[in-house]
């Protein structure tokens, strides 16, 4: 079955691990065929969430130094900068989005992938989104814990051109277009 567009709706009986794979499959495919296009994480409140699960080795031949452990954010967008990808990561000024912004800051300056890495902070920031090469996935969950595993939550996952072009200028205004 193809589809353009998918609503998820996400509680703590149902679709409880949907959002998760579908976020995994999104960074896997951006990981295997990196965009030079800006890859966006759009989100009020984010953290250094676990991602993916690799204490089986299942996620080994993506990248074989991760090792048999989980696999957070700030990894994960270290290695997409690292293939190829520019990475922005608009979020709020809360205080709470500090230690995420520290550690990915640091991280990429470390890989010497700071030039890759476009971080604006908007005072009324309330959009979500994760904006890949192939799909966007937007609606009401933050990229927190919360957000992925406790919160009910709707998404919507969607790979229409002209919905990724739409996010694709809004998400690049917020580099203009400061607080």
């Amino acid at each position: 079955m193809i589809f353009e567009t998918r609503r998820i709706f996400k509680s703590a009986v149902t679709s409880q691990n949907l959002i998760r794979e579908l976020l995994q499959l999104m960074l896997l495919g951006e990981l295997l065929a990196p965009d030079r296009d800006r890859a966006w994480l759009v989100s009020p409140w984010i953290s250094n969430v676990v991602l993916f699960d690799n204490r089986a080795g299942g996620f080994d031949a993506v990248n074989p130094d991760w090792g048999n452990r989980e696999i957070r954010l700030v990894e994960i967008a270290v290695d997409l900068m690292a293939r190829g990808s520019p990475l922005g990561i608009a979020t709020s000024f809360d205080q709470h989005n500090d230690a995420l912004l520290a550690t990915v800051s640091d991280a990429a300056a470390e890989a010497g992938l700071s030039e890759k890495l476009t971080i604006v902070r908007r005072q009324h920031l309330h959009t979500k989104g994760v904006l890949l090469k192939r799909g966007l996935l937007t609606g009401s969950m933050n990229l927190t814990y919360n957000g992925l595993e406790l919160n009910d939550e709707m998404v919507i996952y969607d790979t229409t051109l002209k919905t990724l072009a739409e996010a694709r200028l809004n998400f690049e205004s917020y580099v203009e277009g400061g607080a």
